[in-house]
């Protein structure tokens, strides 16, 4: 097992020998509607941890400080830290709001953004600086991009991404649609059309993943600015219920947080890489996710 002599040398890291850490977050969507079945890239919400702009130079190639993610312990160089339990609610942005419920989401390490791209820009190629290079999974294999909105968008884009990937060769992206108007932190692409979106970069037939972003080429003017972001999804889980409580009667509460636990389910843990920055993306499957909140524990351990 990675990391681990064993599953009894995992079990002796959780329970005695202190090798274990809980990580908390609380989330808060602004009152900005977002289109239903869109993702949102929560870590631009405010909240603990802070929201993350992707404030740098436009078109710069940069990276996250982990300090400002999701709090994860410092460790030797020689040891290795994995995720064990993730415990996720959403609670409801009123007593009778529905729109959070069956939302899925993904846990993933930030590795790279480029800010600022200008979404008017219609039929100019807009050139990266990649000065800087990602900082972990360095070979690309598996990073994804996705492209947040920085301000809020008007919708009905098109866009194209040339990439470098993991055979080092530069490979140009399918046409991306993007979708309604939405605010800030919305992942704006969707796949040819209205329909169907998606939160990652649908990548050319072949490449195991992205090194880096070269151009970016908007064929359709979108308005607003976008960060392309390159991500290594690490975790995935689902919120089934909304947690409110009613306002008459017996005032009852229902929804209920959802458990997911490595071994069980996996029968292996999923390892998170030396100064990582995690964040969640989800999707509003029912509505709108606006004025929710999303509020949870990261359970690490390590060996």
């Amino acid at each position: 097992m990675a990391g681990f002599k064993n599953v009894r040398s995992l079990v002796d890291s959780l329970t005695d020998s202190g090798k274990t850490w809980i990580s908390t977050f609380r989330k808060a969507l602004s009152a900005s509607a977002t289109v239903t079945g869109q993702w949102y890239d929560y870590s631009y919400a405010s909240g603990n941890p802070i929201p993350n702009y992707y404030a740098a130079s436009p078109l710069t190639a940069a990276t996250l400080e982990r300090e400002k993610g999701i709090i994860l312990p410092r460790l030797t160089s020689s040891e290795k830290l994995f995720i064990h339990r993730t415990n996720v609610m959403s609670a409801a942005a009123s007593a009778t709001s529905t729109t959070n419920q069956i939302q899925p989401l993904f846990l993933m390490d930030y590795l790279l953004y480029y800010p600022f791209v200008d979404m008017d820009d219609a039929g100019s190629d807009q050139v990266m600086d990649n000065t800087i290079t990602l900082p972990r999974y360095d070979d690309g294999v598996g990073v994804q991009m996705m492209v947040v909105a920085q301000a809020p968008t008007v919708g009905g884009g098109r866009f194209t991404i040339v990439y470098t990937d993991t055979d080092d060769v530069q490979q140009t992206t399918t046409s991306m649609f993007c979708g309604a108007a939405q605010p800030a932190g919305a992942l704006v692409n969707a796949v040819v059309g209205t329909g169907g979106l998606t939160p990652f970069v649908p990548l050319v037939a072949g490449s195991k993943g992205v090194k880096n972003v070269v151009s970016v080429n908007f064929s359709v003017a979108n308005g607003g600015l976008c960060s392309v972001v390159l991500v290594r999804p690490l975790w995935n889980t689902q919120i089934i219920e909304e947690s409110r409580r009613t306002t008459a009667g017996t005032l009852e509460s229902f929804g209920d947080c959802v458990e997911k636990e490595a071994m069980s389910l996996y029968g292996g843990i999923v390892e998170v890489k030396h100064d990582a920055f995690l964040g969640f993306i989800g999707r509003g499957v029912s509505g709108s996710l606006a004025s929710s909140v999303l509020v949870g524990t990261i359970e690490t351990v390590w060996g």
